[in-house]
């Protein structure tokens, strides 16, 4: 059945920091809260873990009551495994002790204790200290110490935010295979788009105390449920117009919308353009070309009309532009995505 959280509020003085929760975690399934700092993700998990007493709502595992304004048992009865964005290691333990820190019986402990440090690559460290160990290493200690006493949920705090990042995707990958493995209800805390979309399952947007979407990364990116969203899980430019009559008037030109975005009468909305949803043309009539840069992935254009109109513009690397030019904004490989204002 995995985690439930039910219509779960919390406020620091009187300042609402959760507004109304409702989101499953499914069994066995990575769910990523992402969102702004600020926005309620790191409460919302400091309340699962115990770190926070519950003010209203229900928190089930598996159908049981987990914690509740009435029910609110310490982090360590809760069959949880909790990474901090620093570890969090006992710098006095060993390595090995740190990992088997929470798993009862000592032939117990040396077994879970000499698979993890395999599992997570290190197989020769266990007799060091933390601080003999980089920055990465000491994470994936950190998440092998949480799976040790086999918990029903881990929790992930931004635990890559302080790694080199070169080194971080890899282990984001070696953190999902891990979760993955041990068939751990994963909920992971982040502000960082590109975490979500490489390690998550499912997200589910977090703004102001409230959840704004929950999906795929492929759901949130083709049918965003606001701007914000949709500027979260993929680059774009925002362009306003009025739409009348399935079509968008703008600075940069008159468009007729396809799909969704071509029904009635919007008014005055964003437009989204994703980069592979628009090309330029040559147009000596048209926008033009004050700078550019080349991104290696995508080219990012400065266009500019009249005399104070301006437009960033993400499009693909073909063909390749030049500053001076003029062009003309054409859409193509799917609808603009509108959002009214």
């Amino acid at each position: 059945m995995g985690l439930r959280f039910e219509n779960i509020h919390y406020s620091y003085g009187s300042e609402a920091a959760l507004k109304g929760i409702s989101l499953d975690a499914r069994k066995g399934e990575i769910l990523c809260l992402l969102g702004r700092s600020g926005c309620g993700k790191s409460t919302l998990l400091n309340l699962t873990a115990g770190l926070l007493t519950m003010q209203s709502g229900t928190i089930r595992l598996d159908g049981e009551v987990l914690a509740s304004p009435s029910r609110n048992p310490p982090p360590e009865k809760r069959n949880i495994g909790l990474v901090f964005q620093d570890g969090a290691l006992f710098p006095h333990l060993s390595v090995a002790d740190n990992i088997g820190f929470g798993v009862s019986g000592r032939a117990a402990r040396r077994r879970v204790t000499m698979e993890l440090l395999h599992q997570i690559g290190l197989p020769d460290v266990g007799g060091r200290y933390p601080n003999t160990l980089s920055g990465g290493q000491q994470q994936r200690v950190a998440v092998a110490r949480a799976l040790a006493p086999d918990p029903a949920i881990l929790l992930l705090d931004e635990p890559f935010a302080s790694i080199d990042v070169v080194l971080r995707r890899q282990l984001r990958e070696e953190t999902r295979r891990l979760a993955k493995r041990h068939g751990a209800t994963t909920i992971l805390v982040t502000h960082d788009p590109e975490e979500a979309l490489e390690v998550a399952d499912r997200i589910a947007v977090m703004e102001e105390g409230r959840i704004t979407q929950v999906g795929t990364a492929r759901e949130l990116y083709d049918d965003p449920a606001s701007l914000f969203v949709g500027l979260l899980v993929g680059n774009g430019t925002v362009l306003p117009a009025r739409v009348t009559d399935g079509y968008a008037e703008t600075s940069f030109g008159c468009f007729s919308l396809s799909g969704p975005t071509a029904g009635a009468d919007a008014g005055e909305v964003d437009l989204l353009i994703r980069p592979h949803c628009a090309v330029l043309e040559a147009d000596p009539d048209g926008s033009r070309i004050i700078d550019i840069r080349q991104t290696g992935r995508s080219q990012i254009v400065t266009l500019q009309r009249g005399g104070t109109d301006r437009l960033l513009l993400e499009i693909d690397v073909e063909p390749e532009w030049a500053v001076g030019q003029t062009v003309r904004i054409q859409p193509q490989d799917g609808p603009w995505p509108l959002f009214p204002r």
